[in-house]
Formats: C-alpha cells, structure tokens, sequence
C-alpha cells in the first residue's frame, strides 16, 4: 500500500480564504485542490528541466516512508 505523507503549510488568512474559494468554486475539496495544484507545478517543473527521479531522492529524516506505527 502506498503511504501518505502529511505536512504542514503556513498561510496568512486572506491566501487561505482564496484557496478555499477556487477550491469550491471548482467543486473540489482543499486537499484535492492542493494535490492539482501541486501535480501541475511538477509537471510543468519536469516538462522544463527534465523528469525527475523521485525514487533517488531521500525524504527528511523525520519521514520514514511504509514503516508501519509500530515499528517507528
């Protein structure tokens, strides 16, 4: 099963509004709407400067990728 990774984002009141505007407006949820967001910023990133190989790339060290709660 693929894990899910959680993080933060910090944003002033009047961004986080705007979000849950065209979130709507788009009949999506925020996460879904973040996820689009986001899917498309790497497209274009990759469309750009090439694919990028997330497999070779290391997570922080607080994320540990399909470890299960009780071998954290």
């Amino acid at each position: 099963m693929k894990s899910k990774n959680e993080f933060t984002v910090r944003l002033d009141t009047q961004l986080y509004k705007k979000l849950l505007y065209v979130a709507e407006k788009e009949n999506n949820s925020l996460n879904n709407h973040l996820l689009h967001v986001i899917r498309n910023n790497i497209q274009y990133y990759e469309k750009t400067h090439g694919k990028i190989n997330a497999a070779a790339l290391p997570l922080p060290d607080d994320t540990q990728e399909d470890t299960p709660e009780n071998e954290r």
